[in-house]
């Protein structure tokens, strides 16, 4: 992979070999690793694997390729049957429009990341590459402990949605049979479905297709979340350090004041002090840099994931308040909202910890700015700069819109309740 341009590369060498050790430095990129998810996402066809060897990129290719036809052919297959059934029956066609938007909004996602893949690469080893610099062995335990809790919540999101989709895939069968009321999907099919041995093959076809879309949309969105993460530990330990500098400006004033040594630790202290104010400056350039670059990289994908998900979260719960006349049709389609709900949730829950994040940096270079009282006035005009900056919080966006927080969360909720209610009143005349 090319190294980042010049936006990418650093100009000046570390003021501060914060990571001294390279033990230190590969514990850093331990903590941070997401090489469980890249592998996932490699083998099934949906991103290349950044360090992936020469037969692993070529087995990718035929991968993605038979992901794409599979779920092609399911979404051709859906919409034929809606084109055919039409708009008469309502029920039919909100539920059939549903499942084809979900599987559409799959496969952009596959060209989206493939537009984006060198980018994505470029983000995952981010702490190895620009962060490792400004961390010292205090930071390790921070990055560790946040890894691997993520890394639990993350891996029952994923179960959660396979869970979620096997039920989807489950429920037909048990309560019809091999009829074709026990298709997961209403589809148009050019051959009859009843025949065991045909029915089992068209399940099996149509399971390839659920559990691929909804685990690895689940899976994309766990990398994305990650890397939304990182970005957050950076600010926080970004926050620590600029409380630092004041602190470790008080201490070493009161062993001045003690010691009575005034001349030469005078300007040794001043020079250290803009050292240390000068890296953090940098070090918040470079979390600027990349949370841009990763806002470029997900904003169409969080437009059009917010827009189907509201879709789908409206005609689910019109399915549930129309179509479920018993508790296990009311379970099948909660189970297909919940796991819509969790996919825009997991990046608004993230995203709303980012800005916050954000903002606390801001707090973080006041309280230095009000304690370095015997600096210079360029150092607190840097760190005022600092201050301004932080005060417009990062955040990822759907392509400019809106920016994912949990109030956006509640504001698609909302919407898409009222045009829930729109749809019932219209089926009800």
């Amino acid at each position: 992979m090319k190294e980042g341009g010049g936006a990418r590369r650093h100009l000046t060498t570390p003021l501060r070999p914060a990571c001294g050790s390279a033990a230190t430095a590969a514990a850093a990129a331990e903590a941070s690793d997401l090489d469980y998810l890249l592998r996932m996402l490699h083998w099934t066809g949906s991103m290349r694997h950044p360090r992936a060897g020469t037969w692993a990129n070529r087995a990718f290719r035929p991968l993605n390729a038979a992901v794409v036809a599979v779920i092609s052919l399911l979404v051709c297959s859906l919409g034929l049957a809606m084109w055919r059934a039409g708009a008469a029956d309502l029920d039919s066609f909100t539920l059939l429009l549903s499942h084809c938007n979900s599987f559409t909004m799959w496969v952009v996602r596959l060209g989206i990341i493939a537009a984006h893949e060198r980018d994505f690469h470029y983000l995952a080893r981010q702490v190895e590459r620009d962060f490792v610099e400004f961390l010292t062995a205090e930071d390790v335990p921070l990055l560790r402990d946040h890894g691997h809790r993520l890394r639990r919540v993350l891996k029952a999101y994923l179960c959660f949605g396979a869970a979620g989709s096997m039920w989807w895939l489950v429920f037909p069968v048990m309560c019809f049979g091999f009829t074709v009321e026990g298709v997961p999907f209403e589809m148009v099919l050019p051959y009859d479905v009843t025949r065991p041995l045909v029915f089992i093959v068209n399940w099996i076809f149509c399971a390839i297709a659920t559990l691929h879309t909804a685990i690895m949309t689940m899976a994309s969105d766990s990398f994305s979340v990650s890397l939304i993460v990182q970005l957050r530990l950076q600010l926080r330990i970004l926050s620590r350090n600029l409380v630092n500098v004041a602190k470790g400006d008080e201490e070493i004033k009161e062993k001045k004041f003690i010691e009575n040594s005034f001349l030469t630790e005078t300007w040794s202290h001043t020079s250290q002090l803009q050292d240390r104010i000068r890296q953090n400056i940098r070090h918040h350039q470079t979390i600027i840099r990349n949370a841009k670059l990763l806002e470029k990289c997900l904003a169409a994908t969080l437009l059009a994931q917010s827009v189907s998900i509201g879709v789908a979260v409206c005609i689910q719960l019109y399915q549930i308040a129309m179509r479920a006349q018993q508790l296990v049709d009311a379970g099948k389609f909660g189970c297909y909202l919940f796991i819509m709900l969790a996919q825009l949730f997991v990046f608004c829950w993230f995203g709303d910890d980012l800005i916050t994040e954000s903002q606390e940096v801001s707090v973080a270079a006041y309280h230095s700015v009000t304690s370095l009282e015997g600096c210079p006035i360029s150092t607190k005009r840097s760190l005022l700069l600092l201050m301004l900056r932080a005060q417009r919080p990062l955040h990822v966006t759907a392509a400019g819109f809106f920016p994912l927080s949990r109030e956006s969360f509640v504001a698609i909720l909302n919407m898409s309740y009222s045009f829930c209610a729109i749809l019932r009143n219209f089926k009800e005349e």
